[in-house]
Order: structure tokens, then sequence, then C-alpha cells
């Protein structure tokens, strides 16, 4: 239970971050980061256990018990080393940020006074996200859920996302870009999660891993390989997704020391090397990691030396030394796979160590431009010291854990090729350069920050910058935290013995499942061997030492200090070399260039229809339609294809009359030009298949409609008074256009018709409802039980669709004033019905007095309101058995509150603005919930069956009662905001739209 103990104490910290955050501002650093450290010290058991042959066996906590789906924690090596990483480096960077955060100004800049007070709203977002951060690594890395690992995949994403936005309205461009390119390495990871899925079977990685498939197909080991890599990529910030990351040090140093330095960054390298078993050996995954990594070792080196930002530059050495642990990850040996744990490990250290001693020097001396910033190695010693010592482990220069580390990628990329010596050649000189530039970029930052020297080529003193007299030593609780990671490297490398074990234990993990997964899975039998297995390799463990004698990679290292130091004493020349751009364009710029074209295609596409005529949206449609049709037809008169007969006897008088009715009201509906004439017209057209659905013996769907059509022309007339009474005449081509359209549609639609109808027996799936639902459901409601149990989803979506209409209705509406309340009508005409606000004084007198005119709806609601309240509930209750059910019921309920409203002397609303806000999203929250309770049982939506008191009760009821706030919340927002007079009521409590009184 350790690993469940370390999320817990993580997500403790984040349920208290906020409140903590106001009770002791930037202080809340210190009991965030306790918890931190217990839930290190929670890791240390399975740690000791793992290392010493007898790891925990896999958590599973209970998801769908009656799918029998888990989540799965996984105390692997592996997972409890990034873990360690995430939890110590976390509580190191949280101790900073109470020093380093201002104390009262809201965080917008690198910089920041140190004094005390309450923290500002950005203190409570900095330690909210870090804490969720964190839960969502954690979560990443120690758990055996394919799911799960994509889940908190995405959550880094856009917890990372969120800090950035976090820092600042100028870091919102750099936030948004960073979340493009990391979900477009979540796409990746979501198809190679699919693909293994569907093809193994397992949803666990322990599972998946020791699959025959990898053996069996390499075409599809190839393809998810490709995907793994493109996803680990855009986390690390690789060519070509490297620019996201020197784009995100907008954020604050804390940020950029946890995120990019030991965390987010590290994410990717945990992916790698969690996905080694299965991908350690095969060629597209070796090259693609090798070429890739030291190709953007080499190249994030180079743009490193150009930047004169010390914040820039420890970016571009993040992406550079990302760069070296990738590649040495590709190689795919166990020496390898340790080389890479342990520059992880160092990498975490040194660089997040760097990046805070940057924003101390950003703290004292106000800037970390090192054009800017004088010799500080006198003003400020303890941190010239510790950023020395940071500096020279990223250099890899002895006896820093960087030496040890780099020495071991050294003798990893001589491994490298099967021994092929051209490959190993042409991949050392690649190593060897970029170890050079490394050491100049490294030397860079010493002299830059704190010896002067860039300054003085100046040959001048920066205005603004602060003189070097007035900087002074950071106080003891802001310097202490940033130095610890940079110069603990220093004493670990004098006793880097300790860690073979754990980077062996990594080692052997990542470099073949076989023979380690069974020990942590008791689902998981030992897979078969191959014919090459070497025993060996379950017992393998690296020699770390600081000395190894006289070796090629200690040559290496001597070549690349004395070539780094002839460089750094030719600086000048160097930087004179530099001092252009290397590239028309940067990452940053290409990516808002395909985005900006992006857009524009979308505007394109969107351009036949980028109209507020909704004739111009619906004739899209429906000529779109007619293609079809005619294309299909042309088709089927091609292939001479036949229809089948007719199945039995379907035509009826009834029928007939209904569609002359039907027919001359269309007539009429298109000839009229009253506005009232033609939703008289379109009513009758209702009406005519209302007694035609009810005629075919489906009264719930001829209920339906009928609430509908009384409800719908409620609303035509709503609207009706604020239009001129009559349409516009068209003109001769709109018209032309129209009638071609309108003939064309009729004949495709009644083609269909004749064609699609009464020309098949009842399918088997409606055969197995009508047979089976009944005795599956508890229901006789056959249409009911469909909509609510077996097609519930669909039910779901539709109801979310209505309540997203709702809000619509709500936001559009709700912030546009009538024309009655923003225009002044100087001449007013008979232009607008009669009755109106609109209307002149030459109403008719019925109208002009409201109480009389109302007074037979008032005394008519009095019984009839109740009434249909009853009958509302009937319908709810009743609809599993008899026509019925929740879309109805909120009709009839609908219908009241219609009577409502009409029996009222004034144009008021029917409710409090918040109140059909309220139905709706407590609908949507209460169907959704009882779709959720349905995976107790096995599916989404899934209904469970009770007998109270001998009566059958279905959580389809539930849904149902969802259903029914749902669209109750959807008309009574039609009703309070094109119902009120002079003003659309708010739509959102809180907006500065307010409900006016009715006149």
């Amino acid at each position: 239970m350790s690993p469940v103990l370390a999320i817990a104490a993580a997500g403790l910290a984040a349920l208290l971050a906020w409140p903590l955050t106001r009770w002791l501002g930037r202080g809340a650093g210190w009991p965030l980061a306790a918890l931190y450290l217990a839930g290190a010290v929670a890791l240390l058991p399975p740690i000791s256990r793992a290392l010493s042959g007898m790891p925990d066996r896999v958590v599973r906590i209970p998801w769908v018990p009656a799918r029998n789906w888990t989540l799965d924690l996984f105390a692997d090596p592996t997972g409890l080393f990034f873990a360690m990483l995430a939890l110590v480096i976390g509580a190191i960077v949280l101790v900073y940020s109470t020093s380093y955060l201002p104390g009262r100004a809201v965080l917008s800049h690198a910089g920041g006074g140190s004094g005390g007070g309450r923290g500002g709203p950005q203190h409570y977002g900095f330690y909210q996200l870090m804490t969720l951060f964190t839960v969502s690594m954690l979560g990443l890395v120690l758990t055996d859920s394919l799911v799960l690992l994509f889940v908190c995949w995405e959550l880094t994403s856009l917890a990372s996302f969120a800090l950035i936005a976090n820092s600042g309205r100028k870091a919102y461009s750099s936030a948004f870009r960073t979340l493009v390119v990391t979900f477009l390495g979540g796409l990746a990871l979501l198809a190679a999660v699919v693909a293994i899925w569907l093809r193994t079977g397992a949803t666990s990685i322990s599972g998946a891993l020791v699959h025959n498939v990898w053996s069996t197909d390499p075409k599809f080991t190839a393809a998810i390989a490709v995907l793994v890599a493109l996803a680990a990529f855009t986390k690390s910030a690789q060519f070509p997704f490297h620019f996201w990351l020197p784009d995100a040090m907008a954020a604050i140093t804390p940020v950029s020391a946890y995120l990019h330095a030991a965390a987010v960054v590290k994410a990717g390298i945990f992916l790698l090397i969690r996905f080694s078993p299965i991908f350690h050996d095969v060629a597209v995954w070796n090259a693609l990691l090798v070429t890739v990594g030291m190709g953007t070792a080499v190249m994030a080196a180079v743009f490193a030396l150009q930047k004169t930002d010390l914040k820039q530059l420890m970016a571009y050495s993040t992406v550079s030394q990302l760069g070296w642990i990738i590649a040495t990850i590709g190689i795919g040996t166990q020496a390898a796979l340790a080389a890479a744990a342990l520059h992880t490990l160092a990498h975490a250290l040194f660089k997040s160590g760097l990046f805070m001693l940057v924003g101390v020097v950003d703290h004292e001396a106000g800037s970390r431009d090192i054009r800017d910033l004088g010799p500080l190695w006198r003003r400020m010693p303890w941190t010239f010291g510790a950023t020395v010592l940071g500096a020279a482990a990223m250099a890899g220069i002895p006896p820093t854990l960087g030496f040890v580390s780099k020495e071991s990628m050294l003798t990893a990329f001589g491994e490298a090729a099967g021994g092929n010596s051209v490959a190993v050649t042409v991949l050392l000189a690649a190593a060897v350069v970029g170890a050079i530039l490394t050491f100049l970029y490294c030397a860079r930052i010493v002299m830059g920050g704190f010896l002067g020297l860039y300054r003085q080529d100046r040959g001048l003193e920066a205005d603004g910058v602060t003189p070097v007299a007035d900087v002074h030593e950071a106080p003891v609780r802001l310097l202490l935290p940033a130095a610890l990671p940079a110069v603990i490297g220093l004493p670990l490398a004098l006793v880097v013995a300790i860690l073979d074990a754990p980077m062996g234990a990594i080692a052997r993990a990542a470099a073949g499942p076989f023979g380690w997964l069974p020990l942590y899975h008791d689902k998981i039998a030992r897979p078969a061997l191959p014919a090459d297995f070497d025993p060996a390799d379950l017992e393998y463990e690296p020699h770390l030492a600081l000395w190894h004698g006289f070796t090629l990679e200690l040559g290496l290292t001597a070549l690349i200090l004395v070539v780094g130091a002839l460089l750094v004493w030719q600086r000048r020349v160097l930087d004179r070399a530099l001092d252009r751009d290397l590239l028309p364009f940067t990452g940053a710029e290409v990516l808002e260039s395909m985005m900006r074209g992006t857009v524009s295609a979308g505007r394109a596409l969107l351009r036949p229809t980028a109209s507020d005529s909704p004739a111009r949206h619906a004739g899209a449609l429906i000529a779109t339609v007619c293609v079809y049709g005619v294309g299909l037809g042309a088709w089927a008169f091609a292939t001479g294809a036949t229809l089948p007969a007719r199945v039995g006897d379907l035509d009826r008088t009834i029928d007939v009359v209904l569609l002359i009715v039907v027919v001359l009201s269309v007539i009429g509906l298109c000839t009229a030009r009253s506005r009232l004439a033609a939703v008289v017209l379109l009513s009758a057209v209702g009406i005519a298949v209302t007694i035609q659905i009810f005629g075919l013996g489906a009264p719930d769907v001829g209920m339906t409609q009928l609430l509908v059509e009384a409800l719908t022309i409620i609303m035509f007339m709503l609207v009706l008074r604020r239009l001129p009474k009559d349409f516009i005449a068209p003109t001769r081509p709109r018209r032309t256009a129209a009638i071609v359209l309108g003939v064309a549609s009729g004949l495709v639609a009644t083609a269909a018709a004749l064609v699609f109808s009464g020309r098949r027996e009842r399918s088997p799936i409606g055969m197995y409802l009508l047979e089976n639902g009944p005795d599956i459901t508890g229901g006789a409601n056959v249409v009911n039980t469909i909509l609510v149990e077996f097609r519930a989803l669909d039910t779901f979506g539709e109801v979310s669709v209505l309540g997203v209409a709702g809000i619509a209705i709500l936001a559009v509406l709700g912030s546009v004033r009538s024309r009655a309340s923003n225009n002044t009508v100087d001449n007013q005409d008979d232009d607008f019905l009669p009755g109106t606000e609109q209307a002149t004084g030459e109403a008719e007198t019925a109208l002009e007095d409201a109480d009389r005119n109302t007074m037979p709806l008032r005394l008519l609601s009095r019984g009839v309101a109740p009434t249909l309240a009853v009958v509302s509930v009937l319908l709810l209750w009743r609809g599993h058995n008899e026509p019925g059910g929740g879309f109805i019921a909120a009709l009839v309920a609908s219908c009241a509150f219609a009577l409502y409203y009409l029996s009222r002397e004034s144009d008021s609303p029917v409710s409090k603005p918040s109140t059909p806000v309220m139905f709706i999203g407590g609908g949507l929250i209460l169907a959704g919930l009882t779709g959720v309770g349905g995976y107790a049982l096995g599916e989404f939506l899934e209904p469970a069956h009770w007998y109270i008191l001998g009566q059958h009760i279905s959580s389809a009821l539930f849904f149902d009662l969802g259903v029914f706030f749902g669209v109750l919340g959807l008309v009574m927002t039609a009703f309070n905001t094109l119902g009120a007079e002079g003003t659309a009521v708010d739509a959102v409590p809180g907006t500065d739209q307010t409900v006016e009184a009715s006149r």
C-alpha cells in the first residue's frame, strides 16, 4: 500500500493547498513540502524490498467491479525512482517558493519581493496547481493501467499549461503553444494505448509487455514504437518539438525548476524507459531515439550559446541534456539504460538547482541578462560557489555526479549499433561535439552570471540595472533550497557506488520483461524465454565509480575539457560567429503559422454559410441532401438496381386525407406573406402529422408531437410580436433558387420515403427488443425502455444537446436587450403585430385591458395547472410500463408553465433567472450520475432494479427524472428570455444584465 500512501500524501497536499495558502500565504509551501517528504518516506519500504528481490505486488483499486476493471499501482524500480524525484525535488522547490514568491504582490514576473504578508490570488493558483501536477505525475509513474497512464499523461499537460499561464498575461501565448505541442503527443500516446489494448486484450502495462505480439508482428511493434517515441519527444522537448520548453520560460522560476528540470520533461523519459522492455532491441526505436536525441543535444547546445538570458540558456541546456538521455535510452543495452537513469538523476539535481540559483540572481540583482550582470561573485559568494558546482556537474567535470553519468553514457555509446565501428565512431564524435558545446554554455553561465565578462565586453554600464555595490547575498532561506540539489552531486559522486543497486534494478527492468514482471503481478505467468536469452541479464549490476583507470571515455573527457577551455579562451570569436540567426524562423513561429493556416482553412470552409440568414444555412444542408439523393438515384439507374416488393397492405384512406391537408398547408405556407398565417399553416402540418402518428399506434410519439406543437406555437408568437407582421418580398433570383431547391428536395424526400419505407420486415434488433425487452427491463413500454435503458447513451447525448441549447439561449438573448429598451421608436407603423410593445396606440381595445383579457385564462389555470402537474408526475412514474416518460412529463409540466405565463397580466419571467440553469444543470448531473452508477453493474448507464414494498423500481427512473428537469429547464429558459418584456432576463446570475420590472 506504500504507493497508495505516497499518492494519498500528494492528494492531501492538493486538498489543503487552497486553505493553507489563505492562512499562511506563501508560507503554505512548508506544510505542503512536509507532505511531499512524507510521501517519499512512504516509498522507502517498497524501494528496499524491490532492491532486495522481494518486491511488492501490484496494488489493485477496484474501479468497475462487474467488469473486473481496476486501477493498478505498480511499485517497480522505474516507477519508484521517478516518484522519488517528483516528491523530493518537489519538496525542495516548495520550500524555495516560500521565500521566492512575493509576499503581497501578484506573481507577474520571475522576480519579486520577499516581504511577508498573505499571498495574492496567484499564490493560490501556484500551490494548488503544483500539488495537482504532482498527483498526476505520481499516478503516471506508479500505475500499471494503460488507461490511467494516458489520463495522467494528459493531466500533467493540463497542469503544466495552467502553471505557465498562472505566471501572468505575458505567459498566455507560451502556455497555449505548450499545450498544443504536448496534446499532439497525447494523441500519439492515445493511438498507441488503444492499439495495444485492442491487439493484446490487456488493460495493464505489465500484461501488455509480456504479450507475444511484440515478437510475432514486427510491423505492429515498429508502429507502436514510433507512436510512443513521438509522444515522449513532445513531452521531453526533442526536435522538432523542442521549442516549447524555451517558450515556457515565461513561467516563474519555481515552475521552471520543477516542471522543466525534474517533472514534466522527465515524463517523456519515463515513458521511454517504461516501454523499453519491448522496444529496446527494435531497430526503428534505436535509430529514432539515438538520431533525434543526439541531434537535439547538439542543436540545442548551439542555441544555448546564443542566449544572453540565463533562464533561456538554462532552457536550451535542458533540451540538450534530455537529448543525451534519450539517445542513451535508444542504445537499448542494460549498461545504456543504467547510464540514462543515472544521468536522469544527475540532471534533475543540478538543473533544478541551477534554475533556482538563476532565480536567486534575478531576485537579488534584478536581471537575468548576462550583458547587464556585473562581477557578482564577490557580492554573492555562496550563490557563486553553488552555481559553479552545478555547472561543473552539467559539464561533466570530475569529481561530480555529472562526470560519472557522462562517462557512463560515453561507455554506452561505444557499445552502440552492435559493434558497428562506423556507427560507433559517428555517435562518439557527435557526443564529443555535444559535450564540448555543453562545457561552453556552462562556462557562459558562470562567466556571464558572476564574472561580468559579457558586461565588460559591451563596455558600458546598463541603465536600470542594480549596481554591483548594491547587490548582496541572498538570505539563507532562499539560497539553501536552491543550492542543495546543485551541490549534492559532489558528495554523491564520492559515494556513487551506493547507486549501483537502484540503477541496476532499473536497467534490468527496462532491458527486457523476462523474469521480473511475475515478481510484481500475480496474474502474469513467467513468459517464455527467447532462444538468445542470457540468464546473466537478470543479474546485471553496474559498477559506478569516479575512477575506472585510463579508458577511452577518460581520454574523450580530457579532450572535451581541453578543447572546451581553448574555445572559452577564444569566446569572443565564437560569440561573433554565433551572433546571427541560424534559421530564418523559430519553432514557435512555425507553430503560430500552422495555427493561423488552420484557422484560415476553417474560415474558408465556413464562408459558404457564414451568414445570419437561416435560409443560407438550411440551403447548404438541403442542397447537400439533394446531391446525395440524385447521386444515389443515378447509381441505382446505372446498375439496374430494383426495389423489393412492399410488405403488406399499408395504404389507408386516412393517409390520403392527411396527405392532402399537409400538401395544401405547405403550399399555403410557401405563398403566405403574413408571418402569423405562416405559423398557423405550419401548425396545421404538425397537427396532421400528429394525427397520423396516433393512427399508426404510437401514442408516446404522438403525445410528444402534440405537446411540442402546442409549445412551439406559443414560442412562435413570442418571437412574432417583435417582428414585422409580413415577410420581406424576396428578390427574383432568390425566389427562383428557393423554388428549385424546394422542388428538388421534395422529390428526393418523396423518392426516399417510397424507397426506404414499407419494403422490409421488422429488423432483427427491433424484434429482439419487442420480444425480450419487457423481460430484460421489467418494463412493458418498449419505446421508453429503449430510450432510457437500451439506448440511454443516445438519450443522454440528446438531453445534453438540449441543455447546451438552453445555455446558448441564456448567453445570447441574455446579453441582448430588446429593441424596446434600447431604441426609441419614433415612427412606428403597422409593420409590427398589434398588442406588442412596438405597436402604436391603435391596438385593439380588448388588448389594452390586460386584466380583463387574461381573466378567463387565470380562472382556467387555477384548475388546469395543478391537474397538468399531477398528470406530469403520473406520466413520469408510469413511463416504464405505459405511455409516458421523462420527456413527455416535462412537456406536460411545460404546458402548465405556459398556461401560467399566458394568464399573467404582464410579460414577466415564469421563474427566477437561476431556476432554469439549476434545472438544466441538475438534470444533466442526475442523468450523468445515474450513468456512472451503472458502472457498479458493468456498463455506463446500465440500470439497476429493486423492489420496494412490492413495487418494481429501476434506476432508469432517476435517469428519466434527469431528462425531465433538463427539458423543463430548457422550456422555462425560452419563456424567460423570449417572454419577458423590455429585456431578456439574466442568462447567468452575476452578470450585468438584470431583469427589468415588467411594464
